[in-house]
């Protein structure tokens, strides 16, 4: 800090060097800010684009199309969180997971399930949120054999 200094205050020279490197840096963080932004702004209309042909051509509704990508998109990062974890932290992970009773929708947790004739000792609230589960699934089901029906008939009259 004594260099910096000069008398009874900071160097006037380096303070303005200082300035002017720090102003260079914010002003080619802006423009590469822009350029992002332009890119960015190009792949937005792609998209709307491609949702707009799926739901003009074959009938997907708009917003539970986005609703299928939000969904897939989190589902993956929840994977990703997982298994960014080691060895005892997943086992924990999935112990807590388990407790909360979040698990009934995936192999192991459907393996934890009680088989026919079996008591089932989960607690209301875990059947609970099993029974929506089923039931949104159920419901995707049927939108999905209903849109994907229409896609069929929409690519036959294509060809």
């Amino acid at each position: 800090m004594a260099a910096a200094q000069q008398g009874n205050g900071p160097n006037p020279e380096r303070t303005k060097e200082a300035v002017a490197r720090i102003e260079a840096i914010a002003a080619k963080k802006d423009a590469a800010h822009m350029e992002y932004m332009r890119v960015c702004s190009g792949l937005a209309e792609e998209t709307k684009a491609v949702y707009d042909e799926a739901k003009k051509a074959w009938g997907l509704p708009r917003r539970a199309l986005k609703a299928v990508i939000k969904t897939r998109t989190l589902t993956r990062k929840l994977e990703d969180l997982r298994e960014s974890l080691e060895g005892e932290e997943q086992d924990s992970y999935d112990q807590i997971r388990h407790a909360l009773g979040d698990l009934a929708d995936t192999p192991l947790g459907q393996a934890a399930l009680p088989a026919d004739g079996e008591e089932d000792v989960r607690s209301p609230a875990q059947k609970r949120r099993e029974k929506e589960r089923k039931d949104r699934g159920s419901a995707l089901d049927a939108v999905s054999t209903e849109n994907a029906n229409r896609i069929t008939a929409g690519i036959s009259k294509l060809n």
